[in-house]
């Protein structure tokens, strides 16, 4: 039973600007819970929504109220990670949020079995990763990706507005002709005439990501049966029931899936197990968010390198008492790890007392 849950908020600051197709991002507020039970046993998570619903329609602020429902709905009762669902099936979507509060559970239940979480799911030692690139200064992009080709990243991902992109591609493509690329348009591909995606073919990516608004299903099927690059779908995908429409629809062949998009390690599990090819993706989270994703990540089944990077990549300052490293393309997942509650402490904005 819980007898106190705390939300932390707490900005992290870049190292160095993160370009998107709708953003230019240059703090990044992230919710840490931390969970305790009647019994002293602790677990958190992270509620990896971003400021403003560029992404999806989850918010900072809709994590933290949607968090006061779900205490509401728990008080009393004897959780595990498995019946979680169950017990705040009445509150409709918020799967980052209810993602948060199922980490902190699998938390709990680890110590509980006096193992480590990675223990307690069976995850690897390490997971390949791809890096992520936005587009700038060509020069600079360009040696952005000869550095991660020779750090061992099996895969590169381009960010930038559409109208960016394809004369970026001819000069990528003929410095790199056999780099494993794709792009990432978050969305942001509908002005786009069908004649400027079919111009994609031509530089043999691995996929495109989200071409079309995630709700747009029947445009992403109709650009599908235009393309023979593959899409993939990323903001599209919120639960198990989104990969059965993409599959039926045919409006995409790969899922990205974010354990905490989809609401949780539970459901991320489902979706593996469906056997769509999938690959995993990062939020810019905390590597206290980092962490549970890499340890799904690492587990068998994905068909591309994850999305992911080590500490020392994103943040001045992150919150675990251990740096999570990049070696030769492989990122590497500590036996043990925990929150530095003096840093969290120290950043926090802002402290709520839920229960």
């Amino acid at each position: 039973m819980i007898q106190r849950a705390d939300l932390y908020i707490v900005p992290l600051t870049f190292k160095h600007p993160i370009v998107t197709a709708h953003a230019v991002l240059t703090t990044r507020r992230t919710v840490i819970l931390r969970l305790e039970t009647n019994d002293g046993v602790v677990g958190y998570g992270e509620g990896v929504a971003f400021e403003t619903p560029w992404y999806t329609a989850e918010t900072v602020r809709s994590v933290i109220d949607t968090s006061a429902l779900i205490v509401q709905l728990l008080k009393g009762m004897t959780l595990s990670a498995a019946s979680f669902g169950n017990h705040v099936s009445s509150i409709i979507g918020h799967p980052m949020a209810k993602a948060m509060w199922e980490s902190a559970l699998w938390e709990i239940e680890a110590a509980r079995a006096n193992m480590s979480l990675k223990q307690y799911v069976q995850a690897g030692d390490a997971v390949a990763c791809g890096r992520t690139i936005g587009i700038g200064l060509l020069s600079q992009t360009l040696n952005s990706i000869e550095s991660a080709l020779a750090s061992g990243f099996e895969r590169i991902k381009l960010k930038a507005s559409p109208h960016e992109l394809l004369p970026a591609l001819s000069e990528i493509r003929s410095v790199f002709p056999k780099a494993p690329l794709m792009i990432d348009l978050n969305g942001s591909g509908s002005e786009q005439p069908l004649e400027w995606f079919e111009a994609l073919d031509s530089y043999r990516l691995l996929m495109i990501e989200q071409p079309y608004p995630s709700e747009h299903w029947v445009a992403s099927a109709d650009l599908q049966t235009r393309l023979e690059t593959p899409i993939c779908l990323d903001e599209s995908i919120s639960s198990t029931q989104d990969v059965t429409t993409m599959n039926r629809l045919q409006a995409g062949r790969i899922v990205n899936i974010k354990p905490a998009r989809v609401g949780g390690l539970n459901a991320a599990l489902a979706i593996r197990d469906s056997g769509t090819p999938y690959w995993v993706g990062g939020m810019y989270e905390s590597s206290i968010g980092r962490y549970h994703t890499l340890l799904f990540a690492s587990l068998s089944g994905s068909a591309y390198p994850a999305d992911m990077a080590g500490t020392s990549a994103y943040f001045e300052t992150d919150l675990l008492d251990t740096p999570l490293e990049v070696e030769n393309g492989q990122l590497l997942l500590p036996d043990q790890v925990a929150p530095d509650w003096m840093t969290i402490e120290q950043l926090s904005e802002q402290t709520t007392r839920l229960l």
